[in-house]
């Protein structure tokens, strides 16, 4: 009997597997966006091979649209003209790029600022921006307490607004903004929403290292995710496991992108509020639902928290998402859920589960 494939959100598996002829017999592309490889794996059965290609084209034009309105190394996106304005400036959105900025204000409202779209400044001033975190010659050193303190003003909601499709930098002309918290969930989301209208049941549509989209596996059979053990390499077994299906789900880490310096670790997952990496000892934030670019925010937002706020939150405001927050505290670590009703298990018996 072959083993059903784990479908980690920290690789890509490039086959399903399924036997006899009413079961997806599933075809499947990638492709380079966000920095990452997008796999979309499709049930192709009745499909032939140009019907495919049309569809997999569709769904890389979603993906290079939403890739495009969002990069900020790109002149002409949304990221870079809003950020290139000068103070009262204004810009005028199309529809994708009004419900992407739509949806992310309505997480930080959520989220009561922690995931916060005008984070760019302080992402720079901590040396996490794409031209210095990619660069072979920058060099990390922590920011001063006085300029932290300076950058912290423009990451206050009122420095912009969005009002009938017009974006407007309300703020000082050194407001910037930063949509690398949602931009590719939302993508995926999207592509997921392509995908069904074209009448496509059964798929899979995995981003990278971070986030998923699960359609259907097959009849009377889920998909099996695994979550990625913080502390260990990608390849790894993973931390948790749990069978689902018509979900998606993104995961933020410590171990992403962050610094070593003189022995301690500086995450790209910042506080908007002190100005500073989380710091508490959350090392990772999974978000399962049904709104994949929620899902994305909320993991970036619930990991800027903090374990003990993150969990307050958890007891009140996340009903509708299944979330798994993995922290260390006082010497021991911890797994804290509001996975009641889901089937899970945890592969690493040192850690402590909690549960709402």
């Amino acid at each position: 009997m072959r083993k059903k494939p784990i479908f980690l959100l920290v690789a890509i598996f490039l086959s399903l597997f399924a036997s006899g002829c009413n079961e997806p017999r599933f075809a499947g592309k990638t492709f380079t966006y966000f920095n990452a490889p997008i796999t979309i794996q499709i049930d192709s059965r009745s499909m032939s091979k140009a019907e495919l290609n049309t569809l997999f084209d569709g769904a890389e034009s979603i993906l290079s649209k939403i890739s495009a309105l969002t990069d900020p190394e790109n002149n002409r996106s949304v990221t870079a003209t809003f950020n290139a304005l000068p103070a009262g400036g204004a810009i005028l959105l199309d529809q994708t790029a009004e419900d992407l900025l739509k949806t992310a204000l309505s997480c930080a409202e959520l989220t009561a600022g922690y995931f916060n779209v005008l984070i760019a400044p302080l992402t720079d001033l901590w040396g996490f921006s794409p031209e210095k975190y990619n660069s072979e010659t920058y060099v990390f050193t922590p920011p001063e307490e006085e300029s932290i303190l300076a950058v912290l003003p423009l990451l206050n909601s009122a420095n912009l607004t969005l009002e009938q499709g017009t974006l407007k930098k309300t703020g000082s002309s050194a407001t910037r903004i930063d949509l690398g918290g949602i931009a590719k969930g939302y993508a995926l989301q999207k592509v997921r929403e392509y995908l069904e209208n074209n009448g496509i049941i059964y798929g899979i549509i995995s981003g990278g290292n971070s986030s998923i989209e699960l359609m259907k596996y097959k009849d009377n059979t889920k998909f099996q995710l695994g979550i990625r053990h913080p502390r260990k390499s990608a390849d790894s077994t993973p931390i948790i496991v749990m069978e689902t299906e018509l979900t998606a789900a993104s995961t933020s880490g410590d171990y992403e992108r962050y610094y070593d310096y003189n022995g301690k670790r500086y995450s790209h997952l910042l506080n908007p509020f002190s100005g500073t990496p989380i710091d508490d000892g959350t090392m990772s934030v999974t978000v399962l639902g049904k709104n994949g670019a929620i899902c994305d925010a909320l993991s970036t937002g619930l990991c800027a928290m903090g374990h003990e706020k993150a969990k307050s939150f958890l007891k009140t405001e996340c009903n509708d998402y299944t979330v798994f927050l993995i922290y260390t505290s006082g010497g021991e670590n911890y797994i804290f859920t509001n996975a009641a009703d889901r089937s899970f298990t945890v592969n690493d018996k040192s850690y402590i589960v909690e549960t709402i």
